[in-house]
């Protein structure tokens, strides 16, 4: 035993050079991990983070006095549904994202503000009411054949203001 604990503390043979194995001088690139990738950041991601990253420390003091609320009540809150739906919406988005757009569904004479997001194409990925955590569209994912007023019915239409 103490003859192989010998052994191990011992250095290598007086002919052992590491440059003889690595062939170009002395490192091996084996050992050496790899730099991370870059990676390019999605901007609609990333605001999504950074919004969700200030919204934590903003309403830190509501979510320390409800920590023992449950977490289905929670997303019923002003609050809650804040952050709720932005960490649902970097689950469910992918790097296809390509654009934010804050519009409005006119249907039957009123008019219903949703944050959509859309790909390079202009096709509806995600529909979300920010200002309504009570609404029953007040968060969608939407089928490629789908876009937002096909949730409201066939006379619904797109609008960039509340009064159409």
């Amino acid at each position: 035993m103490a003859e192989a604990s010998a052994l191990a503390t011992q250095p290598p043979a007086g002919s052992y050079s590491q440059a003889r194995f690595t062939g170009y001088g002395g490192s091996d690139i084996h050992l050496v991990p790899a730099p991370p990738p870059v990676v390019e950041a999605n901007p609609v991601m990333a605001r999504l983070r950074d919004e969700l990253e200030r919204l934590g420390t903003t309403y830190r003091d509501f979510f320390d006095t409800h920590a023992d609320m449950d977490p289905r009540a929670m997303t019923r809150t002003k609050e809650g549904w804040a952050v709720t739906w932005r960490r649902w919406a970097l689950d469910d988005l992918t790097d296809e994202v390509a654009e934010q757009r804050n519009v409005y569904v006119i249907h039957r004479g009123d008019s219903f503000q949703h944050r959509l997001f859309l790909d390079r194409n202009g096709r509806h990925l995600l529909a979300v009411q920010p200002q309504d955590p009570f609404s029953a569209m007040r968060y969608r994912k939407l089928r490629p054949d789908q876009d937002l007023c096909d949730l409201y019915g066939p006379f619904a239409r797109l609008s960039a203001s509340p009064r159409g």
